[in-house]
């Protein structure tokens, strides 16, 4: 069966949520730069996870700047051109490649290379490379290349043998470096075989493709047999790995042609060209021995070279021929597969300032969700859906920052302005109050029967049992209150602004001191409204995580700005609620002052269509076994219309109306809920 995959390719089933291009036509090019840094950041985590589940350590995973290092034992580095949905596949394979390098290679080792290899060298060896024109100086390089190659094979063999689900991301690393047909057509040619530095070490670095062929070059098959594909598992370490790079070098040094001085003809060369073809017959039946031996391993030429790879092709074959545009072209290709080999594959950077954006975003846990997919705004237009930001942590740095709608901050300094200080302490003030009348919740209560027929013996009755006493028996029973979960969403839009805001702000900062100070009580408060033509939504405090101080420090700078868009944000946050259980109350508690609105690009959500979606919305969250309260907190103007009658049918039996100056309802409410047994 042939299977279809998505412009993602193997990364569909992870990064299709992250899909930002949803309405991406009928965006500005401001608000696609701004959607493209949680896009990126989102993917970014995403390949950290990957890497972490890899190595077992949470490695820094950045994006190239300049100037930046790549793999240096501390953390990677990433190509920003991960936003094109053809580049998915291969940088993770690259980030899960060099992840195998921070697992598996000692990098306090090959930081010391140069000494080693120093202490290797020997007289008869530094003879040998005057003779074949080599300065003992271009050893170090020569060598590192050939540990890159064996060092690259021996940790890809190990993720490809270990951790499968791995596989496809490496086939699309290696196709897009080393299963390349013009390179196969090289390795099938006449070209590179000439016994020199080029010949070998293109030779050698595509050791594992199935057209490689071990007569191409005098030593290319001892080469074979000291790598040793099939068994590349036995190197256990970055030193063995060094020992057969060393030995792979001394084969090429050997064989390399000497330099001859002028005037001066090398009279053994025909005799040695006349041995190589005596002997390819041989070679050749060798090698398809070996090729049978490798057949197990599946079809060659893709990634599980890393394992052991067939390879040669017969002498007897015709030999490809390369047209002088094709040379330029091979050229080329293999100083790429030297850069990969070497870490310095080419990628792309963005600016220290998209970089620090995009580090600000991921630690909010930023993601970027397609929420109202088949919505029909009642013009028979029935949408596909459209991104919604949801922001699993709000911190000071994203507040601080441009992509943070809901903070007030100084116009010089960027600094974050508290004008809501008076009604946070207010609101802490009341939680204190209130989190007395809840200490109760936390407490259980055991009543004991005495004298029962059943249960666990009373020893203070025992002795009676010689009167024909038989209820000699007691049993308890504890009575105490279920964990409970509350979410409060607020709805942060620009009506909102004024009293409503004010008044609201203290509830909710009660409602969270209260809970503080409660052991068996957890609260999360999450802001709604929308952002660069976006609905958005924040979870600007959760009690599982965050200490109360970040109330007491963040809340004073909440503000107000927006639109409603309601059951769009409360789709973008289903995941992120505690489900209700035998165990837990769970709450959900909807503060609005409106109806459910929103317009984005070419998205128009408004009237019964927004009413109903949010409804339906509504309905997913009670099926979680979560209990929804929802208030209206009316204003100055009259709001017995068409606004409340659209907040009803969106929230059904849930609906409450209160006036902005009775806010404090909200707390007296759940306060009431709280000591209720469910």
């Amino acid at each position: 069966m042939n299977v279809i995959k998505s412009k993602y390719g193997n990364s569909s089933f992870w990064l299709d949520k992250f899909d930002t291009d949803v309405e991406e036509d009928f965006l500005t090019e401001n608000e696609k730069q701004n959607l493209n840094l949680f896009a990126l950041a989102s993917r970014k985590r995403a390949i950290g996870n990957y890497v972490s589940i890899l190595t077992g350590k949470q490695y820094p995973i950045k994006f190239k700047t300049r100037g930046d290092s790549y793999t240096d034992g501390e953390h990677i580095v990433i190509s920003s051109k991960i936003e094109e949905p053809k580049d998915f596949d291969v940088a993770v394979g690259l980030a899960l490649h060099e992840g195998s390098h921070l697992k598996l290679s000692d990098f306090t080792f090959l930081k010391e290379l140069d000494v080693v290899i120093n202490n290797k060298m020997t007289f008869d060896l530094e003879n040998r490379l005057e003779k074949v024109g080599i300065s003992k100086y271009q050893v170090f390089p020569l060598v590192k290349d050939i540990l890159n190659f064996v060092e690259d094979r021996r940790i890809d063999n190990y993720v490809y043998r270990t951790s499968p689900g791995y596989r496809d991301y490496y086939t699309s690393l290696y196709d897009k470096y080393f299963n390349n047909s013009l390179v196969e057509k090289g390795l099938k040619s006449d070209e590179y075989t000439d016994e020199t530095l080029d010949s070998y070490f293109f030779r050698l670095i595509n050791l594992h493709s199935k057209s490689t062929r071990l007569d191409s070059l005098k030593g290319l098959r001892e080469i074979y047999k000291l790598v040793d594909l099939r068994r590349i598992g036995r190197l256990k370490s970055s030193q063995d790995a060094f020992e057969v790079s060393w030995k792979i070098f001394e084969v090429i040094l050997k064989n390399l042609e000497e330099i001859q001085p002028q005037g001066e003809e090398n009279e053994e060369q025909p005799q040695q060209e006349n041995d190589t073809q005596n002997n390819s017959g041989s070679e050749s039946q060798e090698v398809q021995t070996s090729d049978e031996q490798n057949d197990e391993i599946g079809n060659g030429g893709s990634v599980n070279n890393v394992e052991g790879q067939k390879s040669s092709q017969s002498t007897s074959e015709p030999k490809e021929q390369l047209s002088e545009r094709q040379k330029e072209l091979l050229k080329k290709k293999i100083e790429k597969q030297k850069d990969f080999l070497r870490g310095e594959i080419s990628k792309k950077t963005m600016t220290k300032k998209e970089s620090e954006k995009i580090e600000i975003i991921d630690s909010s846990g930023s993601e970027i969700k397609t929420v109202g997919k088949g919505f029909e705004n009642g013009w028979g237009v029935i949408h596909k859906g459209i991104d919604c930001i949801l922001v699993k942590k709000v911190t000071q740095e994203l507040m601080e920052s441009d992509e943070f709608p809901f903070a007030s901050k100084n116009y010089w300094d960027g600094g974050l302005r508290k004008p809501y200080q008076k009604e946070v302490d207010n609101g802490i003030k009341l939680g204190t109050l209130l989190s007395k009348k809840l200490q109760t919740r936390s407490e259980s209560r055991d009543t004991i029967f005495n004298r029962q027929k059943t249960g666990k013996i009373d020893k203070r009755m025992i002795s009676s049992l010689g009167f024909g006493n038989q209820n000699v028996f007691f049993s308890k029973d504890v009575d105490f209150y279920n964990d409970a979960n509350l979410h409060i969403t607020i709805d942060a839009s620009g009506s909102m602004n004024g009293d409503k805001w004010e008044r609201t702000l203290t509830n909710v900062v009660a409602l969270c001191k209260a809970v503080d100070m409660i052991s068996n009580l957890q609260v999360q408060v999450s802001l709604r409204s929308c952002f660069q033509s976006k609905p958005y939504i924040a979870m600007v405090y959760d009690s599982r995580v965050d200490s109360f101080l970040k109330v007491r420090k963040l809340f004073p700078s909440l503000h107000v700005s927006g639109t409603t868009p309601e059951g769009l944000t409360f789709e973008a946050i289903l995941g992120e609620m505690v489900k209700g259980t035998n165990d837990v109350d769970s709450y959900f508690l909807n503060i609005s002052d409106g109806e459910p609105y929103f317009q984005g690009r070419n998205f128009y959500y408004s009237g019964d269509s927004a009413a109903k979606h949010t409804n339906k919305m509504v309905k997913k969250i009670q099926e979680m076994g979560i209990k929804v309260i929802s208030y209206f907190v009316s204003g100055d103007y009259d709001s017995s219309g068409y606004s409340k009658q659209l907040f009803g049918m969106a929230y059904g039996k849930t609906s409450n109306y209160i006036d902005v100056t009775s806010v404090n309802q909200v707390s007296k409410t759940m306060n009431k809920m709280f000591m209720t047994k469910v």
